[in-house]
């Protein structure tokens, strides 16, 4: 999220402090285009190959929302914490994703946790101090990683357990809270597993294949 800065000069006197826009905080982290928008989908082929479980230890989800203008399901991998029945989310670059877009035209989403699928109701956490929770619960997994991270994201230097309450406003944190009645909104599902099974059929006949003609090539060349 890119500062913006505005800065009046006046010949006289002393410039004045720098004013930050915190809804161009997020720019400060490119947004991800070309290549890189791919590699962020990586984790939603992963999931359907059948790996979702390897995802959730690394705190990755996947996040259905409805798409605002055509009503289909969008999907989204995001890293996620949870904290008893509430699963909470930070939006990288603030309210300009388009999973973020949705849920505010769509609130009720889908969520996929490894084998586990669930509804849900997203809501914009607007509490400072539960943002703050939430940020917690992200830092204390590796500090070293994600305070560089947070600094990034925000108007701080440096995030530190001191410095991150100084901040928790200035991010965008996202709430779901369990929605059994809600309606049935399709997440990604496993449908990829085959895939398994047809690469190790394809290994196993190229293996015997590479095997025959090897031992072909030694007759002959005994003969």
């Amino acid at each position: 999220m890119a500062e913006t800065i505005r800065q009046t000069s006046t010949p006289d006197e002393e410039q004045p402090a720098p004013t930050i826009s915190i809804n161009n905080l997020a720019e400060q982290i490119p947004y991800p285009g070309g290549i890189f928008r791919y590699l962020m989908r990586l984790p939603i082929w992963l999931y359907r190959l059948g790996l979702g479980d390897l995802m959730n230890i690394m705190h990755i989800m996947v996040l259905t929302t409805r798409g605002r203008t055509t009503g289909l399901p969008r999907h989204t991998a995001i890293e996620y914490r949870a904290h008893g029945s509430k699963t909470y989310l930070v939006s990288a670059w603030g309210t300009r994703p388009q999973w973020y877009q949705n849920l505010l035209i769509n609130p009720i989403v889908s969520v996929r946790q490894g084998q586990r699928s669930l509804k849900a109701h997203a809501r914009k956490v607007d509490d400072p101090d539960e943002a703050l929770r939430a940020l917690y619960l992200f830092r204390k997994t590796a500090p070293a990683i994600y305070d560089p991270v947070l600094a990034r994201l925000s108007s701080e230097s440096a995030i530190n357990i001191k410095t991150l309450p100084n901040v928790s406003h200035e991010f965008t944190v996202v709430r779901l809270d369990p929605e059994n009645s809600a309606e049935n909104l399709p997440t990604v599902t496993d449908d990829l597993k085959p895939f398994w099974l047809f690469a190790l059929l394809a290994g196993t006949i190229t293996l015997v294949l590479m095997l025959f003609i090897g031992t072909r090539r030694t007759k002959n060349h005994h003969d």
